[in-house]
Parts: structure tokens; sequence; C-alpha cells
């Protein structure tokens, strides 16, 4: 089939998809040492350091920004109402096609604010990505080589805020459409 470069299925071809997600993102003081981490263990095409962010629920992409999902999704942070968390990231894992950061076991105060968005997700009949699943980390970049996983200093930073990400997918940009704090951190001995 021909597809003339003026006709209406050459421009949907060329149609940038839109991508919505739930993110942390890394504090300032982290950055440093996250770039670091990189350099070290991702020598492949980085990501960039503003696009940084562990994901918390994402969804299926479109063509178009679909404004409805995007009220419905500002709704849903408007009622998420968790406490702050330090996030200690302590290993950095190579597949075959990506390195990431991790956490040095399981933080709780991910999976319980991943657990706060997913109830708030399904309540307001929501749909998250087809096939996706909470598994914490942070792409650090892009290559081909072996998988690895190693143990590193851990990189610590107190999370605070809770962001939605509006990804122009293939574009290389993102925008945060939607911001919320998250409630101090209660101490453990008063």
């Amino acid at each position: 089939m021909n597809i003339s470069p003026d006709s209406e299925d050459a421009r949907m071809l060329v149609q940038t998809l839109h991508r919505l997600f739930f993110a942390i993102k890394p504090a300032m003081h982290a950055i440093p040492a996250i770039e670091a981490a990189r350099r070290l263990h991702c020598p492949g095409r980085p990501v960039r350091s503003e696009h940084l962010h562990v994901t918390m629920e994402i969804f299926n992409d479109h063509i178009g920004l679909p404004e409805r999902l995007v009220d419905r999704l500002i709704a849903v942070g408007n009622d998420i109402d968790m406490p702050g968390f330090l996030l200690s990231m302590g290993r950095v894992v190579g597949t075959t096609r990506s390195v990431a950061l991790r956490p040095n076991g399981r933080s709780t105060g991910l999976a319980l604010l991943q657990r706060a968005i997913r109830k708030r997700v399904t309540e307001a009949e929501l749909e998250p990505r087809d096939g996706w699943t909470f598994n914490p980390h942070m792409t650090l970049g892009y290559r081909d080589d072996s998988a690895f996983s190693r143990a590193i200093d851990p990189i610590l930073w107190q999370v605070e805020e809770l962001v939605l990400v509006h990804s122009h997918v293939g574009e290389t940009r993102h925008d945060v459409i939607g911001r919320w704090m998250l409630s101090p951190e209660l101490p453990l001995f008063q």
C-alpha cells in the first residue's frame, strides 16, 4: 500500500503517542549520585536527568492527549493523602536492554503509595496499562549487553511529592501536569 506523504494516513502514522503516568522523582541532592551510577554502569544511551523517575502507575498510550483522562487522573492525585518516606536505592540491575536502580530490599513507603494510587484508580473505574505490574525501579539508560546485578552504596532521598507526567512518546519530552505534596513523614518516636 502506497501512502502519500500529504495523506491523512501518513499524518496518522507519524502522530505522537501520549502516555500518562504517576511517578516519583529523585530529590535534587540525589541526582549527582544517580548520574555517577549511570556513568559507571550504563555507558549506552542514558536517560536524561530531568526524566529520571520511578513509575508508580501507568496508563495505555493514546493518539492525542485524552483530556477527560487527564482530568480524572488529576482527581485521583487530589485524593492521595500519604506520608512522605525515605527511599534507598542500593542496587543497579542490568538486563540485556536497560540498566536500572532498584531499592535494596522492599520499600514499604513505595508499596503503600502505589497501593493508594491503585485503589483510587480502581475506584475511579480507570484501567492501568494492559499487563503492567508495579516493579519499582528507576531506568538509568539503555544498552545491548549481558544481564547483571550489583549492590552499590545506597542513594537516599526523602520522597515528598507525587507527579503526573505526560510523556510525548518518542520525542524525549516529559511534561509534569500534576504535582501533589505528600504529608510530612511521621517520626518513629514521639
